[in-house]
């Protein structure tokens, strides 16, 4: 008979390590690394050693995990300098924060630009945080959620680019059909070697500066037509 009796699980850790949020979600991240946001429940499942129906006991469906993959790259991302700072200066270390978190898994950029924020809280809870900063700054208000969804198009973009060739925009191969565009990626390449950084990187930092100094400009033009007359924060 079993020393340990029956009904009675035997000492020492299981043979099987213990099913968790934490577990599913790093597996799912796992299978978007290798084959890209087109993963299973099922796929999730077998990968873990479990029966699908044992993963829904943490999830209720395939768009939960991902909302939760969603919630668990936005902890990485320090959306806190809002609270104090202007949000064209905070803007700038959240949209490089958010920009790496995407970078570590870019398998799921796709999937997670096409989740309905309603679906993950802590993404609710950082964009008020985020409108709050631009409400604060006097920004037109109408004009905070398009320009909050140009930033993040910016970013999932670069992002998507961080994994294309480096020498993506060089028509090297037909060099007689564009030595105008030819010169001037040769040029952008030898200006991100300059400053020590990739070629997406620097290219990055060039768009999301000229981004922010555009939408902060339509901001104040705006501001300005309407005499300067913004509505206080409610």
């Amino acid at each position: 008979m079993d020393a340990a009796g029956p009904g009675r699980r035997r000492a020492g850790r299981p043979s099987r390590a213990l099913l968790t949020r934490e577990s599913i979600l790093d597996t799912a991240f796992a299978l978007a690394d290798e084959r890209g946001g087109d993963f299973s429940v099922a796929a999730i499942a077998r990968r873990l050693g479990v029966q699908p129906p044992a993963i829904y006991n943490y999830f209720s469906n395939r768009a939960d995990i991902i909302a939760g993959m969603r919630g668990a790259l936005g902890r990485r991302i320090d959306s806190s300098p809002f609270d104090l700072a202007p949000w064209h200066e905070a803007v700038l270390p959240w949209a490089r924060d958010y920009l790496d978190a995407l970078g570590q898994h870019p398998g799921i950029v796709a999937a997670l630009a096409t989740l309905p924020i309603d679906s993950e809280p802590e993404s609710i809870d950082e964009y008020e945080r985020i409108v709050a900063a631009f409400r604060r700054d006097g920004y037109p208000e109408r004009r905070i959620v398009p320009a909050l969804v140009s930033i993040e198009s910016f970013i999932i973009g670069s992002a998507l680019d961080a994994i294309a060739p480096d020498d993506n925009m060089s028509p090297s191969k037909a060099p007689d059909l564009a030595p105008k565009l030819l010169r001037a990626e040769r040029l952008a390449r030898e200006s991100a070697e300059e400053s020590g950084v990739p070629m997406a990187r620097a290219v990055f930092e060039f768009g999301l500066a000229a981004l922010v100094d555009g939408l902060r400009s339509a901001g104040q033009r705006e501001t300005r037509r309407a005499g300067g007359r913004i509505s206080p924060p409610r």
